[in-house]
């Protein structure tokens, strides 16, 4: 049975009105201001003078000569790749042992998801006093006999940069747990029932019926957890502001400087042009890997 013209029309019309808050507010906050970026990224601009001169592709050829930018790409692809694995591999590790748990599970659940509802500053605070050459970590690892692992954390150039992605995925990965849990709930048990008939331990069941049947989800928490990643900016500069010597710069924190702090909103706009791209890019090939496995 097919509906009149007219009919199809008022359920179109209705769909946009009831979209048109969400959408004016996505063009407002996200689209307008992402096109005015890359309009800014062709210009010379201080940030404050009305003028602003064309400068065509000249910060990006800078962009290719710039040390530093190139070490904050270096740093940002190693604590994406360190938050990618504590979030999706722990977080998912964490979820199969949550959904098989049931005393507790609550409690567990609230004390993992917690952590995601403070405040960027106030985790920062916490853990800048915790890697302190005397605080809380170095204690313990001195308590237990293993003092020679104490280090300076945030002072070290070696430990800086992942000590800083250990505390990031800290107050995130309770998200990552809170996703797969849900997708755990999707699965059928007579999948886990036919496992073990066939003799599966819990690391097969785990392996051959979990992990497959969760990899939309895992699709989602990989994204998520990429652009996460790729976008953090405060925690970083609460700690160490790209320090020390630059080996916790990261491009979103490189970006801020040139661009608020240098008044260089020309180069600093290319440097977030650049950092779109590559999120964009990396989401579009995991897609593309995703979708040929499914095949």
């Amino acid at each position: 049975m097919f509906l009149d013209p007219e009919s199809r029309w008022a359920q179109r019309l209705n769909l946009f009105l009831f979209l048109l808050p969400a959408l004016t507010i996505y063009i407002v906050f996200a689209i307008y201001p992402t096109i005015s970026v890359v309009e800014y990224s062709f210009t010379d601009w201080d940030g404050i003078s009305p003028e602003r001169s064309f400068v065509g592709l000249a910060n990006y050829e800078r962009l290719f000569t710039d040390k530093i930018f190139w070490a904050a790409f270096r740093n940002t692809f190693v604590w994406s790749a360190v938050i990618i694995v504590i979030n999706v591999g722990l977080g998912l590790v964490i979820a199969a042992m949550l959904a098989r748990v049931w005393k507790a599970r609550l409690l567990m659940q609230t004390c993992i998801v917690l952590p995601v509802v403070i405040s960027p500053m106030a985790v920062a605070t916490i853990w800048r006093w915790m890697y302190q050459p005397t605080g809380v970590i170095n204690q313990v690892l001195e308590g237990v006999g293993l003092g020679g692992l104490a280090t300076p954390w945030l002072g070290s150039p070696d430990a800086v940069l992942y000590a800083l992605a250990v505390a990031h995925s800290w107050s995130t990965i309770g998200l990552s747990v809170v996703i797969f849990l849900a997708g755990l709930q999707a699965v059928d048990e007579n999948l886990y029932e036919a496992a073990h008939v066939d003799g599966a331990n819990a690391f097969q069941a785990f392996r051959h019926v979990t992990l497959p049947a969760l990899r939309p989800v895992t699709a989602v928490v990989f994204i998520l957890t990429l652009t996460q990643s790729f976008k953090v900016f405060d925690i970083v500069w609460a700690t160490t502001q790209g320090g020390p010597v630059r080996f916790s710069e990261i491009l979103s924190t490189y970006m801020y400087k040139r661009g608020a702090l240098e008044n260089q909103y020309g180069y600093g706009s290319a440097i977030g042009v650049a950092l779109l791209v590559i999120v964009s890019l990396a989401t579009v090939i995991y897609m593309q890997i995703q979708s040929k496995e499914d095949r």
